[in-house]
């Protein structure tokens, strides 16, 4: 369970990877998939195979590659485990990246030049590896890499038009006289298409779901006030453009709470500003724990709230504020000090239930107005506007 947890917290986010991390799963994956050719090469030349085989692969020629297969999978085993060393020595270092692309195009290119430049397998990873590099890894690396990649399979390709080289030579019989396709190679052909086109889906799919939850984080944290949780100013207001409108598009009373607390500056001064910080948070708590589920609230500046009420009487919305008002009264909070602080908070209430469309700054005054009259009258109390 602790290697897991720590395996997702090291490698969970792609977004976060380090430039070796990047280069040390690419050559895994270089690993992976070659080992896949090797298998199948060992599988053909062992005798294991079906005698027919020999009808549509080249044999002999498979048996003469079987060390440069060996070569390679050293090669990308020494690579991959280079990379751990990397990883904690060089995790930044930008020829990490470079080295891992050029190798992963370069064998793959060696490899489709195998079974035929014109293959399925090869069209997957020359359309899909990029797009996913692009999103993963260094673009100048990714840029690199593909320029040499296209170059090699532009010159093989050529090479084999001018019969320089022999194209697919591992493959025998891949069409007969009649039209028809072999089989036997569509079955393989898309057995080594399927590893690139899982691999490059899972890793799309996986890069940019965490690539919207952190847009999406990103938002929210837009929007909310870091030391209350509750929606800032800017969030706060632009409900209260949204439920104006509705309010006067579609008739329903909108009523509005200004909340002030009361005496805050003496808290700051008395009990140190880690002790307002820890009102604000508990105020912040309790009055969002008052409200209904449709209404809305948010920190509107310093020790000030604003409350939407959508669909609310000024009857109802008063009901309301009394209700925050006991609920912020009743608390009791611990400073780090050891001292309980007690705290009450000032309501402005106004309702538009006499002018549907009113504008969000005239409703805005008209309640500060009325908070302004209940701390003239006191404080901890509710004031309506009746204008």
């Amino acid at each position: 369970m602790q290697l897991t947890r720590k395996l997702v917290e090291e490698f969970g986010n792609p977004l976060d990877w380090n430039s070796a991390t990047k280069a040390t799963l690419l050559l895994g994956v270089c690993f992976l998939m070659h080992s896949q050719y090797l298998l199948w090469a060992y599988y053909q030349v062992s005798g294991f195979a079906p005698p027919e085989n020999a009808t549509y692969v080249d044999i002999p020629y498979i048996a003469g590659q079987i060390d440069k297969f060996n070569l390679l999978i050293f090669l990308s085993l020494s690579l991959f485990l280079a990379g751990f060393y990397m990883r904690k020595h060089y995790p930044d270092h930008p020829l990490l990246e470079h080295v891992a692309a050029q190798y992963y195009g370069l064998t793959l290119s060696y490899c489709s030049y195998l079974i035929g430049n014109l293959s399925i397998a090869t069209g997957v990873v020359i359309a899909g590896a990029p797009v996913v590099g692009f999103i993963l890894f260094n673009r100048r690396a990714v840029f690199i890499a593909l320029a040499t990649s296209l170059v090699a399979q532009i010159g093989i390709s050529y090479a084999c038009t001018i019969g320089y080289f022999q194209y697919a030579p591992i493959v025998k019989s891949l069409q007969f006289y009649d039209g028809t396709i072999s089989q036997y190679w569509l079955i393989n052909l898309y057995l080594f298409t399927a590893p690139h086109l899982l691999l490059l889906t899972i890793v799309a799919y996986h890069v940019l779901s965490r690539w919207r939850q952190r847009e999406n984080e990103i938002r929210v944290l837009s929007l909310t006030d870091p030391l209350t949780q509750l929606s800032n100013r800017r969030s706060i207001m632009s409900i209260l453009d949204q439920e104006v409108a509705r309010s006067c598009r579609h008739d329903p009373p909108l009523a509005i709470l200004l909340v002030d607390l009361d005496h805050f500056k003496n808290i700051n001064d008395t009990h140190g500003h880690p002790a307002g910080d820890l009102v604000l948070r508990a105020a912040a708590q309790s009055l969002a724990n008052s409200i209904r589920q449709n209404d809305h609230i948010g920190r509107y500046g310093g020790e000030e709230f604003l409350i939407i009420l959508p669909e609310t009487t000024t009857y109802s919305a008063r009901q309301l504020a009394e209700r925050c008002r006991a609920q912020i009264e009743a608390l009791r909070i611990e400073t780090s000090s050891g001292k309980t602080l007690q705290i009450t908070a000032s309501f402005g209430l106004f309702c538009n239930e006499n002018n549907r469309c009113d504008t969000p700054e005239s409703m805005l005054h008209l309640a500060d107005e009325a908070l302004y009259e209940a701390k003239n009258n006191g404080r901890n109390r509710v004031a309506v506007s009746e204008k």
